[in-house]
């Protein structure tokens, strides 16, 4: 016949269990935060390339409307997004340039929308068009001076590029098939908002930005003026056939060996659709074609 343990027993063995299990999780700090972390649902991790910050601001706030989990975007430009893909600090990114050969092999990209590159010139510079050959003469430092390009002006060009972790500047040199060495007297700034201030105070520079950044800085009344490329009015609008030289892809890139999630499925289809096109155009960009 089984005995039943006394009361003050059974309740003296439970206190010491009890004390014996918070012993256990205080010696071993990291695997109770790691089973913390596992029974906590991820927030969405998105990094964003400096042109596209107020559409991945916009996507995260709409997101979190309709009940998905997501951290703030980290806006920190598109070689750095790839990176942090890469490195697993980040989910997915959206970024302002075609993805390489060798990034291809462990991501995925999906094109939403197209942006254009303008080439920018202060108000006064009476410079009204330009050619491919005459921006890398520029750009490469071959040539400095106004008056060799005929913009019935003289004195000191000054080139305005961007900096290297930057997905516009990537795109700029590619297509120009200029060096990533920045010669002595171009200017190096970080974002579309710190170039076109830079040419609206300085009659001699030109510098390159995105269609949207162009356009926000004129509704600012900002002096700057877009040159026409080969005889094309720029803007993202004209990247639907190619039409304009300077066009490139945006794209929502994530890691190959990532499975689907609730957000990650929910920013997909976001960016879809009527919906997604009406996002991408009201931040002026020119929806991917259906």
């Amino acid at each position: 016949m089984a005995h039943c343990a006394p009361r003050w027993l059974s309740q003296l063995i439970l206190s010491v269990l009890t004390c014996l299990s918070g012993a256990v999780a205080a010696a071993n700090p990291v695997d109770s935060a790691e089973g913390a972390r596992a029974a906590t649902p991820k927030s969405l991790r998105l990094a964003a390339a400096v042109t596209l910050a107020p559409m991945a601001n916009d996507l995260v706030a709409e997101l979190r409307q309709r009940g998905g989990r997501a951290v703030p975007p980290n806006i920190v430009g598109s070689e750095t997004a790839l990176e942090a893909l890469l490195d697993r600090s980040a989910d997915i990114a959206l970024i302002s340039r075609p993805l390489s050969a060798k990034e291809a092999q462990r991501l995925q990209g999906k094109v939403i929308g197209h942006d254009s590159v303008l080439l920018v010139v202060h108000e006064r510079n009476p410079l009204e068009q330009i050619d491919m050959a005459t921006v890398r003469a520029i750009f490469s430092r071959e040539v400095s001076d106004w008056q060799q390009v005929g913009a019935g002006n003289s004195g000191a060009i000054v080139p305005v590029t961007r900096s290297l972790a930057h997905g516009t500047r990537s795109f700029f040199d590619a297509a120009f098939g200029i060096g990533r060495v920045v010669p002595a007297g171009i200017v190096e700034l970080s974002s579309n908002l710190a170039a076109v201030l830079y040419v609206a105070a300085d009659p001699q520079a030109i510098g390159y930005v995105s269609a949207g950044a162009y356009d926000l800085a004129r509704l600012r009344g900002l002096r700057i003026k877009a040159l026409r490329m080969e005889g094309l009015t720029p803007g993202a609008q004209f990247c639907v056939g190619a039409r304009y030289p300077l066009c490139r892809p945006l794209l929502l890139v994530q890691r190959k060996d990532m499975a689907a999630t609730r957000e990650t499925v929910l920013l997909d289809t976001l960016l879809s659709g009527k919906g997604g096109a009406a996002l991408l155009e009201s931040h002026r960009f020119a929806p991917a074609a259906p």
